[in-house]
C-alpha cells in the first residue's frame, strides 16, 4: 500500500504535464462569391435590445469576390505562464485590402447557421457577404481548414466545405458567413 501512493502522484504529474503542452493552430478560410461582394471586418459586435438587430462597430479589412483568411495561434505553457500569440492576414483576390481609418457601424443579418448572439461584446472578425441592391441571389462557396498541431501528441486537422445562397435584397445588407472571435472585450468605442 505504501507503494501505491507514490506512484499515484507520479501518475499524477505525468497526466498534468500531458494536459499543459505548447500547440500551434493555423486554419485558412477562403470564401468565393458569384454575384456578390465578401468583405472582412474587424470591430465591436452589438445587439439592439429591443429590435435584437446586430450591429459591428469598426472597420473594413478587405473587400472582394474572392477573399482568403489565414490565422495562426501558439500557446506556450510553462509551470505557472500561459502565452498565447496569435496573428490574422486577409487578402481579397483584386487586392483591396483596407487600413486603418474612420470607424464605421454596420448592420448584419446572420445566415441561417452562424450564430452571433455568443459574441455579443466582444471584439471579433466577421467574413460577410454584400449582395449589391437589385441584383439576384449571390453562390457563396466557403472553405475551412484547420491544423491542430501539439508539441508531444500528433496532429489533428479538419476541413469544411459549405454552400449557401444569399438572398438578394431591395437594399444592401451585410449576411454573416462566419465570425470569429478576437477577445473577450470590445476596443471600439
Amino acid at each position: 500500500m505504501k507503494l501505491l501512493f507514490p506512484i499515484g502522484i507520479v501518475a499524477l504529474g505525468l497526466t498534468g504535464a500531458a494536459n499543459a503542452q505548447d500547440t500551434t493552430v493555423k486554419s485558412q478560410t477562403k470564401i468565393k462569391a458569384d454575384d456578390a461582394k465578401v468583405m472582412s471586418m474587424t470591430g465591436c459586435l452589438r445587439q439592439d435590445t429591443l429590435s435584437k438587430t446586430y450591429t459591428l462597430v469598426g472597420g473594413l479589412a478587405a473587400v472582394g469576390d474572392d477573399l482568403k483568411t489565414k490565422s495562426q495561434v501558439k500557446t506556450d505553457v510553462d509551470k505557472n505562464d500561459v502565452t498565447v500569440k496569435g496573428k490574422s492576414k486577409t487578402t481579397a483576390d483584386d487586392g483591396a485590402v483596407a487600413t486603418t481609418g474612420a470607424i464605421s457601424t454596420f448592420v448584419l443579418v446572420p445566415s441561417n447557421d452562424v450564430d452571433l448572439s455568443a459574441n455579443v461584446g466582444h471584439q471579433v472578425r466577421i467574413n460577410a457577404v454584400m449582395v449589391e441592391a437589385g441584383h439576384g441571389d449571390a453562390d457563396v462557396k466557403i472553405k475551412d481548414q484547420t491544423k491542430v498541431d501539439p508539441e508531444n501528441a500528433r496532429d489533428s486537422k479538419s476541413q469544411t466545405k459549405t454552400k449557401i445562397e444569399v438572398p438578394k435584397s431591395p437594399l444592401g445588407s451585410y449576411n454573416v458567413v462566419s465570425v470569429t472571435s478576437l477577445a473577450d472585450t470590445c476596443t471600439a468605442p
